[in-house]
């Protein structure tokens, strides 16, 4: 059996089995929920689409009981470090912080890890409610750890993008190999549901001729560009937004993650051309970075996403609670209870983070829109009584709540369930290769 081989048996046993991955919509009737801004209302869903909101003719559709729910739109991660999932918590070990503990890791990891890593990543995603990512692969050590990445989101039936990156210890001088990623785009064209796209080091991990010629090149290919910039104090002295700007490398194709340390005139000029900024609150006071200024970011009128970044860090996918701490960092930073709106929070996201991903037709409920829901019980201990569905999606729900999610018109979780997912396998594995992986690296 050769690795390809291996990596399809390993995803068939442990997180896909055939009958999952040959599913296609249907056609389903969401009955007695209440719908975000709507109200109760029935939803009829039709192959991936809604068709109809209200009391549809539903002859023929497969009806599901939503009392006691509250539908919203599936949630959107706008960047996710995939690949590392599996090393969960390793984050401080002897070796010391974060850089120091996943180098060694890094340099050994196999396409295997990668592909059980973002079927993990993919199993809490369905049962967080997560059903768009940006899959931000900067452990790409060659063209196969980026083959096993792709197939395991396609095969899982994520939407979203798959950011090819680079391996993490190539130096600052040196360029990411394009070759492999031509002939990988070769290999795997954009689907429906996915688009490939590059995150790169940017100018604050690469020499300016090494970035800026990356840059072009996805360009010219036509990819949505991404990097972590002004991430930490030393990142926001460097001044690299505003040369970004001055040398057009800043746009709508341009997403900046962190900006942990940016000015307010940085946010301007990112405001002004464009690039949408992707944070990820837990990870960045996990790690050190500072304080996420939320409140400045809303101010300066960016395009904002979340994200739940890697569970090297943040332990779980909960997009709820990197809600929460979004809302309230920014109450705390401008002494302002209700400073940003938990509309405005469950808009970045929803509809807000896919915007930042240049995807369409998604993260609001009407007709016409992709059918991404999340139906959250209501009737829980730490759900009921709430004041607003607002509330109760940004401050008080967690992953334990939510009930049923659909994605594309299939059936992910079901009554609390995942759907076709052996995870107690998918676990036994990821427990045995991370054991693996350890050894070989001396971490204890």
């Amino acid at each position: 059996m050769n690795r390809r081989q291996m990596l399809a048996a390993t995803a068939a046993t442990t997180l896909l089995p055939a009958a999952l991955r040959a599913q296609t919509p249907q056609r389903l009737l969401l009955k007695g929920a209440e719908v975000l801004g709507i109200g109760p209302a029935d939803v009829l869903i039709e192959g991936d689409r809604i068709a109809a909101i209200g009391q549809p003719d539903a002859a023929g559709a497969e009806v599901i009981d939503m009392s006691g729910t509250l539908l919203m739109p599936g949630m959107v991660d706008t960047h996710w470090h995939m690949w590392n999932t599996i090393a969960r918590g390793m984050g401080q070990t002897d070796l010391g912080g974060f850089s120091n503990s996943m180098a060694p890791l890094a340099k050994i990891w196999t396409p295997e890890a990668a592909a059980l890593s973002v079927q993990l990543a993919l199993a809490e995603a369905w049962t967080s409610g997560i059903t768009t990512v940006h899959n931000w692969a900067h452990n790409t050590r060659s063209a196969e750890f980026a083959a096993a990445e792709w197939e395991a989101m396609r095969d899982g039936g994520i939407r979203g993008i798959f950011a090819y990156g680079y391996p993490q210890d190539l130096k600052p001088g040196e360029r990411m190999d394009f070759a492999a990623l031509r002939a990988f785009r070769e290999r795997f064209a954009d689907t429906g549901t996915m688009r490939l796209g590059l995150c790169t080091r940017g100018p604050d991990r690469s020499e300016d001729r090494i970035w800026q010629e990356e840059w072009r090149i996805a360009r010219e290919m036509g990819l949505p560009i991404t990097s972590h910039v002004a991430s930490d104090r030393k990142g926001g002295t460097l001044g690299n937004i505003a040369r970004m700007a001055e040398g057009g490398f800043l746009g709508r194709d341009v997403q900046i993650v962190h900006a942990t340390q940016a000015s307010d005139e940085d946010f301007r000029l990112m405001a002004q051309h464009g690039s949408p900024v992707s944070i990820s609150p837990w990870t960045e006071l996990e790690v050190g970075y500072g304080i996420p200024p939320v409140a400045r970011m809303a101010a300066a009128g960016l395009r904002i996403g979340l994200s739940v970044d890697n569970m090297v860090l943040a332990g779980n996918a909960d997009m709820f609670g990197v809600m929460k701490v979004t809302s309230d960092l920014a109450s705390g930073q401008t002494e302002t209870q209700g400073a940003v709106k938990d509309a405005t929070v469950l808009h970045w996201a929803t509809a807000g983070g896919a915007e930042t991903l240049g995807i369409a037709d998604l993260g609001m409920i009407a007709p016409g829109m992709l059918a991404d829901l999340v139906a959250v019980r209501t009737d829980a201990v730490n759900t009921a009584p709430v004041r607003t569905p607002e509330f109760l999606l940004t401050h008080a729900a967690h992953p334990g709540n939510v009930d049923t999610v659909i994605a594309g018109g299939i059936l992910r979780k079901r009554g609390g369930a995942l759907v076709g997912i052996d995870h107690t396998a998918l676990l036994a594995e990821a427990t045995r290769l991370m054991a693996s992986l350890r050894r070989r690296a001396g971490i204890d």
